[in-house]
């Protein structure tokens, strides 16, 4: 009976530690480029840093919270962005932490006059691990004493490549990335089926000016994008709009495919979003809210998103560049 227990206990934990997790997922994946595609290290017009936090499914005891901070920063002698991600992610009960260290390098080319392309390569590190502490076992109960499970290794750390390509002007943007590439195995147990699958990316959008112009400080102009991913048999759609007024800026986002069921009854429809952004010509701080409209609505209580970012210079002052057209929030 007691032998029972154990691979009870093992298989249940395990399991749920090997692949269940999901990549971080940001709502304001515009404030986090380098985390969207590598291509945009070194896209801003100077050495910019960003802080994103995301409280997911607030209503659900312990369930996601994530952190990132990034940086980047240009060299226009050599035409190359260099950047860094430092990022934690922390779900369930044991404590499963995720933490990304991921430096980045992209090189730029310009094509015409307003017509450019970059190309980015990612290759990160990633650490995941569980506190067995916060966790009672099936032999726990059993036989009231320590769990084997506790035995067992509580950390892994893996190499996790990435890469990307962004085609932009100052008035339209669109770009693929693929994560994962060397299908690392983030499994506590050195298990198969730890193997994460590659995720790939396709962002894009424009940019049309409504009113005001490029020197007032009142320009108006609306942003519609969207964002595919997909990942193994499982794939999300974002498509949204941003409206600007001066330095206030609105978006309203929906994510799923409603079309598309991976079980009989459970529609792939997620979450709508609001965001509210405000832009300086330094600062950026946006907060956006989702609110969840699959089955876990009456639950979750959403999720809360804030970001803030500071660029080191004014556009103004530095050499013209072509300015990617996408938002910061």
């Amino acid at each position: 009976m007691k032998k029972l227990a154990i691979h009870i206990a093992c298989a249940l934990v395990f399991c749920s530690v090997a692949m269940k997790s999901q990549d971080i997922h940001f709502t304001q994946f515009y404030a986090s480029p380098l985390y969207l595609n590598p291509a945009f290290t070194g896209a801003n017009a100077c050495a910019r840093v960003g802080l994103s936090y995301r409280d997911q499914w607030p209503g659900i005891k312990k369930a996601y919270k994530s952190y990132m901070l990034s940086g980047d920063h240009y060299l226009p002698r050599y035409n190359i962005g260099a950047g860094m991600i430092f990022a934690s992610d922390v779900a369930g009960s044991g404590s499963l932490k995720t933490t990304l260290i991921q430096p980045m390098i992209a090189y730029e080319a310009k094509l015409a006059r307003d017509f450019g392309m970059r190309f980015g390569i990612q290759p990160g590190i990633t650490t995941r691990s569980v506190n067995y502490n916060q966790l009672i076992f099936g032999d726990q109960i059993a036989t009231g004493t320590a769990s084997s499970v506790e035995t067992q290794k509580p950390s892994t750390t893996f190499l996790d490549l990435g890469a990307g390509v962004l085609a932009y002007s100052s008035k339209f943007w669109a770009g693929f990335s693929a994560y994962h590439l060397n299908k690392p195995n983030q499994s506590l147990l050195g298990s198969e089926d730890g193997i994460v699958p590659i995720k790939y990316s396709f962002h894009a959008g424009a940019k049309f000016i409504v009113g005001g112009d490029d020197k007032s400080d009142v320009l108006k102009s609306i942003t519609p994008a969207l964002h595919y991913r997909k990942q193994k048999k499982y794939d999300q759609f974002d498509v949204g709009m941003y409206y600007t007024h001066g330095l206030l800026t609105m978006g309203l986002w929906y994510r799923g495919l409603p079309l598309k069921h991976y079980q009989p009854g459970y529609a792939n429809n997620d979450a709508v979003a609001v965001l509210l952004g405000v832009k300086t010509d330094r600062f950026n701080c946006g907060y956006s809210y989702d609110l969840t409209i699959s089955k876990l609505a009456g639950a979750s209580r959403g999720a809360h998103e804030l970001t803030i970012s500071y660029q080191f210079c004014k556009q103004k002052k530095k050499k013209k560049r072509i300015e990617v057209a996408c938002p910061k929030f």
